[in-house]
């Protein structure tokens, strides 16, 4: 738990430190001041002026923050005031954070391609990836598949209704939500499962541990239900062929660059389904995860290898690009708004106006992170 806890800070510390990164070089780039750039929150341990910049080092690692100027109220309007800029500059100096975390993703891609990492057949062409099977990527809270025990990460060994079998080379995706959706009664699956097991390393003399994989065959039968998926039945679960990708050097900066855009556009599209499911009255906090869910997801894959654990790292910059430019108070995008609204009308909005909207937006997101921890606290220990 306490090296589950010290990853996930420094990944954390990580992703928010590039990501003010991105805000400082913009503002720098456009000779606009920076007042604060730090790492971690007070109090501080270590600081030092460089020329009008105070960079800090902090005791508490829960990320960073950079205070340009013109950003407080009460910053005078400078030459160097972000505010006296011309409004395209300052749109790229809010943007750049959400542009230096995409970088990053990147970046952690590439590297996982390199070392070797499990990918999405639909990602590659089929002669990158080795050895494909057909795994369980998600699983819905209630469904058929969550109540009988089948979990994310399952792969799928054999599947039929009573008239149709895939097993082996025959099964995809498309053959399984067949097989599922046209089932008269229950279905039979059989999933191969991976978990980790602690056992005695074997010496005579010591008590110390090794952590060894263990596969096992378990078979389910569920009856599919209406209800999940409009117009047919369903089991709850989705479902991808994943296989192994290595690649060489050069060739992994062009897959790379396609992976990142596949996962950005996955994250966007699966936010914003989320939104509408929330303006519709459908949206479920089980489809949030927050710190202490990333916290466990980011401990798993540590264990797990490197590339894994690149591969979290890049998933969790992307979502944190995609999420900073919801156009929402306190978030990037948000201010993103205020800027072209403020050109659209050609005049400031009152400053104390932005700052309470902010301050409202910034409570309902620390409210809601503060839900979100309770709940993954509850499903933890559940």
């Amino acid at each position: 738990m306490i090296s589950t806890t010290i990853i996930f800070l420094l990944v954390l510390t990580l992703l928010i430190a590039v990501h003010e990164m991105g805000h400082f070089l913009a503002a720098r780039l456009f000779k606009i001041r920076v007042d604060n750039f730090a790492i971690g929150f007070p109090p501080r341990l270590f600081s030092k002026m460089i020329g009008k910049t105070r960079f800090s080092l902090n005791l508490v690692p829960l990320g960073g923050y950079v205070t340009i100027h013109g950003e407080n109220p009460e910053d005078s309007i400078t030459s160097d005031s972000i505010l006296a800029k011309p409004k395209w500059q300052q749109i790229i100096v809010l943007i750049a954070g959400v542009t230096f975390n995409v970088i990053l993703a990147y970046i952690f891609l590439v590297a996982t391609l390199m070392f070797g990492t499990k990918v999405s057949v639909d990602t590659f062409p089929g002669e990158v990836v080795r050895d494909p099977k057909l795994i369980i990527t998600m699983v819905a809270p209630g469904s058929p598949a969550d109540l009988i025990g089948i979990k994310a990460g399952d792969e799928i060994l054999s599947i039929s209704n009573g008239k149709d079998l895939f097993a082996s080379t025959s099964l995809s995706v498309l053959n399984v939500q067949k097989t599922i959706s046209t089932a008269e009664s229950n279905v039979s699956v059989t999933v191969k499962r991976s978990s980790l097991l602690t056992v005695d390393d074997g010496r005579s003399q010591s008590t110390s541990t090794v952590e060894r994989t263990k596969e096992e065959a378990v078979a389910y039968k569920f009856a599919p239900v209406t209800g999940i998926v409009q117009g047919k039945k369903a089991a709850g679960i989705s479902m991808d062929m994943i296989g192994e990708a290595k690649i060489g050097f050069f060739k992994s900066f062009y897959y790379g660059a396609i992976q990142t855009y596949s996962l950005m556009e996955n994250i966007t599209v699966g936010l914003a389904g989320f939104i509408g499911n929330v303006f519709v009255g459908k949206g479920s906090l089980k489809e949030v995860t927050g710190p202490v869910g990333i916290a466990n997801v980011v401990g798993n894959s540590a264990k797990t290898g490197v590339a894994e654990l690149l591969m979290i790292i890049a998933v969790i910059s992307a979502n944190l690009a995609v999420i900073n430019m919801v156009p929402f108070p306190a978030l990037d995008g948000g201010r993103v708004v205020v800027v072209i609204l403020e050109a659209i009308i050609r005049r400031p909005i009152n400053a104390k106006v932005i700052g309470w909207v902010n301050g409202i937006g910034f409570i309902l997101l620390i409210g809601l992170m503060l839900v979100v921890t309770f709940k993954d606290v509850f499903y933890l220990f559940k």
